[in-house]
C-alpha cells in the first residue's frame, strides 16, 4: 500500500470516482508509482522530468505536449493553456 492506504482497491473504483468528479480525467490502471516496483509509465515520466516520487496520491502531475515533451506543471491551468 502507498499513500496511507487511501488508494482504491481496483481499477473500477478509480474509474467510478473519476466519473463522479466535475472534471474527470483520463486514467491509467492502478499500479505502483514509487520505488523499483513503479510502473513503467511512472518511471518514464519521472526520468524525463527529474520529478521526485509523489508523496500523496494526487500530487504527481505531468503534462505531455502534442510533440511528446513531458513536463511538470508549475501553474496547471496556464501550462495546459500554453500547450493548446
Amino acid at each position: 500500500m502507498e499513500f496511507g492506504a487511501q488508494e482504491f482497491p481496483d481499477d473500477e473504483g478509480v474509474q467510478k470516482f473519476a466519473a463522479e468528479q466535475e472534471f474527470p480525467g483520463i486514467l491509467m490502471k492502478l499500479g505502483k508509482v514509487n520505488g523499483p516496483e513503479a510502473s513503467d509509465i511512472w518511471k518514464f515520466m519521472k526520468s524525463e522530468t527529474g520529478a521526485p516520487d509523489p508523496t500523496w496520491n494526487f500530487n504527481g502531475k505531468f503534462l505531455v505536449s502534442k510533440d511528446g515533451k513531458v513536463s511538470v506543471p508549475s501553474d496547471l491551468e496556464n501550462d495546459i493553456a500554453s500547450l493548446m
